[in-house]
């Protein structure tokens, strides 16, 4: 396996691994503010990786970001039924 490749596959799992544990972790009492979900998701999709800083090399900061992105997208994706929960209770 290509040595860069694998590089960027190991930061990539590393980050979705460690950004789906603080999701899950922040909603753990399931998903009651749609604002507070959507906020979470926007910070995860915009900011610059900060869950692995030992990750130097630009192919593991992608990778970094890659598995941050997707990992904050699985989340929203699997969660999207309590997301319907969450607005038909703010509009009662």
């Amino acid at each position: 396996m290509n040595r860069e490749f694998q590089q960027y596959r190991f930061a990539r799992v590393e980050a979705q691994n460690i950004t789906r544990a603080r999701l899950e972790a922040q909603f753990r009492d399931g998903i009651t503010d749609l604002e507070k979900l959507e906020k979470a998701i926007e910070q995860q999709l915009t900011t610059e990786p900060t869950c692995t800083p030992w990750r130097k090399s630009e192919t593991e900061r992608a990778g970094c970001r890659e598995g941050m992105r997707m990992a904050a997208l699985e989340f929203y994706w699997a969660h999207r039924s309590g997301l319907r929960v969450a607005i038909v209770n703010k509009f009662r």
